[in-house]
């Protein structure tokens, strides 16, 4: 009977100790195990579910941290949003020199600083399992954990793509998918929620308003330019094949800018 009592007695301080997340994430794995067991789903379909929530447990945690960010004071928002975000801003440059400004004394830091909580507040959190592609265009993506294979590239925590997702021409977006080589978390903003604030802001602060709008014409003639280059090699590259003479002048002149190079 003693024993008992101090098995009995161990449990139930596990229990109280056990934080909100942890009690959460008890109950979720239960649920999930009897709905497996119902549905006498497949071993490795078993496996396969238990890691993907496993592995899902941080994002959970990151859900609940955006509800209290929301919670706070506007000047607590701000300082806290620059903390979490400053790794992933400074790859898109577009936010990087707003965020410059948001931290100055000129008069218009504050509406620079709404304008990057609000955005961050805008941001939605989504989860994929390993071997999943995915990715669509007219959307910021931030790695917030695990590995993407993209572009023969290697992302990892901190990677960012999407920067193009400003632009209204989906001719001119890069509409590459990632693949996901492990469990991956991704912090995603769309074109959609940015213009709607950009809108918002720029209302009532013709500076902001000239800076994305500086921003779009500028990444929109780049990617304007780059692309009719692709065009013009592709078209030069068809022409080489189908006339020996074109093929020959274009590898002599390759040749010829490599050695003055």
């Amino acid at each position: 009977g003693i024993s008992w009592a101090v098995v009995l007695g161990q449990v139930c301080g596990i229990v109280v100790n056990l934080d909100s997340d942890e009690q959460t994430f008890r109950t979720n794995m239960d649920e999930l195990n009897s709905m497996m067991s119902d549905r006498v789903l497949p071993t490795d379909m078993r496996q396969r579910l238990r890691s993907f929530f496993l592995s899902n447990k941080c994002a959970q945690r990151r859900m609940r941290h955006h509800r209290l960010i929301s919670g706070m004071s506007a000047g607590l928002q701000g300082e806290v949003v620059f903390l979490i975000n400053d790794r992933w801003i400074g790859h898109v440059s577009l936010l990087r020199q707003i965020q410059v400004v948001a931290k100055g004394s000129s008069r218009n830091a504050p509406s620079f600083t709404s304008f990057i909580v609000d955005i961050s507040l805008r941001m939605t959190s989504i989860v994929h399992a390993q071997q999943e592609l995915f990715g669509v265009p007219h959307v910021l993506y931030i790695v917030n954990r695990g590995l993407v294979s993209r572009q023969k590239r290697i992302l990892q925590t901190g990677a960012v793509w999407g920067q193009d997702f400003v632009l209204s021409d989906s001719r001119l977006v890069d509409q590459s998918q990632g693949y996901s080589l492990t469990y991956v978390e991704l912090t995603t903003l769309s074109r959609e929620s940015f213009m709607l604030l950009a809108e918002k802001y720029g209302s009532v602060n013709s500076e902001l308003k000239r800076r994305v709008r500086r921003y779009c014409c500028w990444l929109a003639f780049q990617r304007s330019v780059w692309k009719e280059a692709r065009r013009r090699l592709r078209r030069q590259k068809r022409t080489a094949l189908t006339q020996p003479s074109a093929w020959l002048a274009l590898h002599h002149q390759a040749y010829e800018s490599k050695e003055g190079g």
